[in-house]
């Protein structure tokens, strides 16, 4: 099997506040867990019928508007020894999927140590089999409970028993050898202590072997399991034990996915942080898709690129993922007069994952918050456009703030921070902000790496990309327009040539320059002259290059155009499924 498909969530300023005055009451000598329940936000409206499947204590909670065609069976955390009330998790996780959840109370240590409550577990989902079928079911759990939901479909898979449709474990306790490295690399970041994780597992296995299996899920064998979403914070000290599983069960040819909630702790789905709402949206999906049958099989295709205004441009990765960059697309403010209009209307790029804005300039964010308002898209930008984003109501969890060197990463894409030489300011509630200018790289999971420039301006820092990252196309903004007989254009033609020998790349895609102007030729010719091994592909707007097209077909039939009007109607600002 290849690496494990990875998914990094990078945390928000809020978030890093919540989780600072948890540790601080932590500190102070308060109980993780007791704090974590203390500060979890209300649930959604819901409603709990107890039941009593095989014996066992469960309460069925079902959040408001859920359908009844699917169920899931969850497993709380709290170190084996303590019970968790429905408004903690099961009622959130009830309303993310739609579906009705068990909330399983079993046997609590030490008065009932391994293997009761791994007992509880299988009786519980072998008495849901009766009621719905086994592709019907996802099974669920946190901290110990996720430990014991990997224990149970250990145990199913070696009785061949029928499989739930998706799993879904966050943070468990997979080795209660306690080897993991981020048992002491993590130990002054997260909520808990090694003593607090020694007491749950001495409690909870009595005298059974830490080494044994499926007590301790990494030992035990994991092929033929069904597909596992495995989440954990950054911060956590067991998340070297979430990884670990995650590469064995890879090795053993289950579907699996990592979600990494980066700087997170132990318990974090609990707390009033939107990574815990981002974690909830991410369950939602994949159990959806599994419920379904699972995801709708996508065809690599080659990548493309949609020139989609003066600076704007789509990139759609090889599996469909698309990254709309500098969305500027009509009017004006401030010194941006004259700038083409595009026939690309908001709505068409609303269909979004990631919209990342370059610089604060009108003419590059344009209707950046538009786009990411109208769909679902996450917002990657600068301080000052991410204030103003939160002044207009975008959700804290939608946005990620960066700085040179910072990377978002979303599904197959990761989007990387780079130094710009330029100029970054905006006004947002009549103040004066103003921020770090970037250009980005952008890479793909099927190696593809496209250097997205911005206003930047030549540097010898383009050697220095090349030799760390190796971009192969570069978008480059080689004109200009400003008000009287004044051109600003930040990287002229012949300085373009340069920035693109530099950089390594084999493809320049020029942007920022009105139609019908002479720049692209220009550019054409300096990178003849200098010998270079670069083509131009010069988009009208609306036009796409397609990676790997010929020369000829390029003339003939590389690009698609866009001939949309600017109309509005519901069905172009309809979001588009994500596959």
């Amino acid at each position: 099997m290849g690496a494990v498909r990875t998914l990094h969530h990078p945390a928000t300023a809020s978030d890093l506040r919540v989780v600072a005055e948890v540790l601080a009451d932590v500190r102070a000598g308060g109980d993780s867990g007791e704090l974590t329940l203390k500060h979890a936000p209300p649930p959604p409206r819901y409603a709990t019928s107890s039941w009593r499947p095989a014996g066992v204590a469960a309460e069925w909670v079902a959040a408001a508007g859920t359908r009844g065609d699917a169920v899931a069976l969850y497993v709380h955390g709290r170190r084996f020894r303590f019970d968790e009330p429905a408004g903690a998790l099961a009622a959130r996780f009830s309303g993310a999927v739609g579906i009705p959840v068990l909330l399983l109370h079993h046997r609590l240590a030490p008065a009932d140590p391994y293997p009761a409550a791994l007992e509880d577990v299988l009786a519980a989902y072998r008495t849901l089999l009766a009621l719905r079928p086994a592709e019907r079911i996802v099974l669920a759990g946190h901290s110990a409970g996720a430990t014991l939901v990997l224990s149970a479909l250990a145990e199913l898979a070696a009785g061949s028993e029928p499989m739930p449709a998706a799993v879904v474990a966050v943070s468990p306790i997979a080795d209660f050898t306690l080897s993991g490295a981020t048992l002491s690399a993590n130990a002054d970041k997260d909520v808990v202590a090694l003593a607090e994780l020694e007491a749950a597992r001495d409690a909870y296995l009595g005298a059974a072997d830490p080494a044994g299996a499926p007590q301790s899920p990494l030992f035990a064998p994991l092929a033929g399991l069904p597909p596992l979403l495995l989440c954990c914070g950054g911060d956590e000290m067991l998340l070297d034990d979430t990884l670990r599983v995650a590469e064995r069960a890879d090795a053993a040819g289950v579907d699996v996915t990592v979600e990494r909630f980066e700087r997170m702790v132990h318990g974090f789905p609990v707390l009033p942080v939107t990574a815990a709402d981002a974690l909830l949206r991410r369950i939602s999906e994949f159990c959806g898709e599994w419920l379904r049958g699972g995801p709708a099989p996508r065809a690599p295709r080659p990548l493309s690129i949609r020139r989609v205004g003066w600076a704007g441009y789509e990139i759609t990765s090889e599996l469909g993922t698309r990254v709309v960059v500098d969305p500027y697309l009509t009017d004006s403010e401030g010194l941006h007069l004259g700038l083409p209009e595009s026939p690309v209307a908001p709505g068409e790029l609303c269909g979004a994952d990631i919209v990342a804005v370059t610089h604060a300039g009108y003419d590059h964010r344009g209707q950046a918050i538009e786009i990411v308002e109208g769909g679902e898209a996450t917002l990657v930008c600068g301080a000052a456009l991410h204030e103003h984003a939160l002044r207009h109501g975008i959700a804290p969890g939608r946005c990620a703030p960066m700085v040179s060197g910072v990377e978002f990463r979303y599904r197959d894409v990761a989007v990387k921070a780079l130094d710009a030489r330029h100029l970054s300011s905006m006004r947002t509630g009549g103040e004066l902000v103003s921020d770090q200018p970037l250009s980005f790289l952008v890479s793909t999971a099927a190696g593809s790496r496209i250097f997205c420039g911005g206003d930047v301006s030549l540097s010898a820092d383009m050697r220095t990309w090349r030799e760390l990252y190796r971009p192969q196309v570069a978008v480059l903004g080689i004109g200009g327009v400003g008000p009287g007989t004044h051109r600003a254009v930040e990287l002229p033609p012949a300085e373009a040539a340069i920035a693109a020998a530099w950089l390594g790349v084999h493809t320049v895609i020029p942007v920022h320059h009105p139609p019908g102007d002479p720049a692209p030729a220009q550019l054409e010719a300096d990178i003849a002259a200098a010998g270079a091994p670069v083509r131009v592909a010069a988009l009208e707007l609306g036009e796409a290059w397609t990676a790997g097209v010929t020369a000829s077909q390029e003339l003939t039939g590389r690009t698609s155009r866009v001939a949309g009007r600017r109309g509005r109607s519901p069905a172009r600002w309809a979001r588009r499924g994500r596959g």
